[in-house]
């Protein structure tokens, strides 16, 4: 690592103020404004626009990713010079700006290095359930997880005073802020003392009997595949581009020519070749959700047919930046990317070897549930 980066670090992990300053050099936050591109901030800053021009397409398409409002930290010397700028690209990567050794100034697409701690609590509910969570923890996108988590068991109308919530969470930190989703392990609302429970296991929330909740999704598996090659992350090493990116979908790697099959029922956006994906097949369907299949080696569809689910549209293959045969597959929810494996995993409440398993971890995490007071 390169000493700037480590200094950088050094600085930042001390930061407890909106700004500060250590040996004559402020480092500061800046929140990132509505409309604004990278671009505008080499420009503003007097950084060299070339960090961006040099971009590769995809890299360009990857920093549109930067989300308004998120805190984006500066270092400057002594005359004021920026030497180091870290931006947040999404909950796993970060752009790193920093001037070389030699002088220049670099872009780099890394890991956020982030902190976690896991919080057990007991939060008594006085009046309205997302104040007093925000009242307890400081911690606004907790109170909007546990609500939406809750809200097919809890009437958030009808609280009473002496209502508890006990919950086990993974608390997110960046650079001394709370960050990113707050991961909900665990969780209990008491009311008229009668408990109702959630727990998570791979991406799904189930009640102390191990039993899901009621939205079971009606898209299928678009392939039969022999492995998952790659799962769906904010940070992957891209083995062909080698460097991070976000993989936005999983891999589901089998032979050439496996029949490839529509999620869901909708209309087709787009059938063809796309840059990386190569031969790629995009459908729109109800309550805005799309489906996206990458590196096909056949296209059996075309733009506006409307396909069923199960319907084939495809084989396939290794089009694009691939290194062997599998499909890429993706779902989008009103324009954001999501785990297909919450969407389309299906497991049924039989005594079977995976309802065991999760009954294990409910089991493990309501007795550290029940002991919390």
């Amino acid at each position: 690592m390169k000493i700037f980066q480590i200094l950088f670090i050094i600085m930042i992990s001390i930061v407890s103020l909106n700004s500060f300053e250590l040996k004559n050099n402020p480092v500061e936050f800046v929140k990132w404004k509505s409309g604004e591109t990278l671009l505008n901030f080499l420009e503003e800053n007097s950084l060299p626009l070339k960090l961006y021009y040099d971009l590769s397409e995809e890299d360009k398409k990857v920093i549109t990713q930067i989300f308004e409002g998120a805190n984006c930290y500066i270092a400057k010397d002594c005359c004021g010079e920026i030497y180091q700028a870290v931006i947040p690209l999404n909950e796993e990567l970060e752009i790193h700006i920093y001037k070389s050794i030699s002088g220049d100034y670099k872009l780099e697409i890394i890991p956020i290095s982030y902190t976690t701690k896991k919080v057990k609590k007991v939060i008594d509910i006085k009046s309205v359930f997302s104040k007093d969570i925000v009242d307890a923890t400081g911690n606004y996108k907790l109170a909007l997880n546990l609500q939406r988590i809750l809200k097919s068991k809890v009437n958030f109308s009808k609280l009473k005073k002496g209502d508890k919530l006990g919950v086990i969470y993974i608390d997110k930190s960046w650079m001394g802020k709370k960050f990113g989703t707050q991961k909900v392990l665990a969780t209990f609302f008491e009311h008229k003392g009668k408990k109702v429970y959630q727990f998570l296991y791979k991406g799904r929330y189930y009640d102390q009997k191990a039993r899901v909740r009621k939205q079971v999704s009606t898209f299928i598996l678009p392939c039969r595949y022999r492995r998952i090659s790659d799962k769906f992350t904010k940070k992957r090493w891209h083995p062909i581009l080698h460097r991070y990116r976000p993989h936005n979908g999983i891999d589901y790697a089998n032979r050439k020519g496996t029949p490839i099959h529509a999620t869901y029922g909708g209309r087709v956006r787009y059938a063809g070749w796309v840059r990386g994906y190569g031969r790629y097949i995009e459908i729109k369907h109800p309550r805005g959700y799309i489906s996206v299949y990458g590196h096909l080696s056949k296209i059996r569809v075309k733009v506006g047919q409307k396909v069923k689910r199960g319907q084939l549209i495809g084989n396939m293959g290794s089009t694009g930046l691939s290194t062997g045969s599998h499909l890429h597959f993706g779902i989008k929810l009103n324009g954001v990317w999501i785990n297909p494996a919450n969407k389309i995993v299906i497991v049924k409440n039989s005594r079977n070897k995976l309802h065991k398993k999760i009954l294990a971890v409910v089991n493990k995490y309501k007795k550290e549930l029940d002991k919390l007071k």
